[in-house]
């Protein structure tokens, strides 16, 4: 499995992905799933351009990102817009250990788990069912921060 990182926020590639996640995780790669026939609704020049060029961008539907794990030899950072795209490339047959939160920014009817963090319920119903399939969630904005539990928030999920 040549993912190194998966995580979930909704502004993609930003400062804190460049600047921290990315050198502190040697990728090569960045790979940003999206809905099948959504793939140029996605502003891929602007993201091109958010990403030094030592760094490759790969956006592709689920499926497709799904093979592209089983056979790339490179160390791919798994970049998602929402929990929904994590859960489409589950059911698309993602093997996977671990996810972050990194942003999920603030939208109605949404509960504050961090400054960075809003979860609504089906938020948190698919983080509910995230863990129980044993993949690892944590919630960091950066490589040095510390991870917040997300037990007391899912337990009324």
């Amino acid at each position: 499995m040549p993912f190194i990182f998966a995580r979930v926020d909704d502004r993609l590639i930003h400062g804190q992905i460049v600047q921290a996640w990315l050198p502190e995780l040697n990728a090569d790669e960045v790979l940003i799933p999206c809905a099948k026939g959504q793939e140029k609704a996605l502003n891929q020049g602007l993201l091109r351009l958010s990403l030094p060029y030592e760094y490759d961008l790969t956006v592709q539907d689920y499926a497709s990102a799904v093979r592209y794990a089983a056979t790339s030899k490179r160390r791919v950072f798994l970049l998602m817009n929402s929990l929904q795209d994590f859960a489409e490339l589950i059911k698309n047959g993602l093997q996977i250990r671990s996810v972050n939160i990194g942003g999920m920014h603030f939208k109605e009817n949404a509960q504050k788990l961090a400054n960075h963090v809003f979860l609504d319920k089906e938020d948190k119903k698919l983080l509910k069912l995230v863990q129980d399939l044993g993949i690892t969630v944590e919630t960091r904005a950066v490589p040095n921060d510390i991870s917040l539990s997300l037990n007391e928030v899912l337990r009324d999920a």
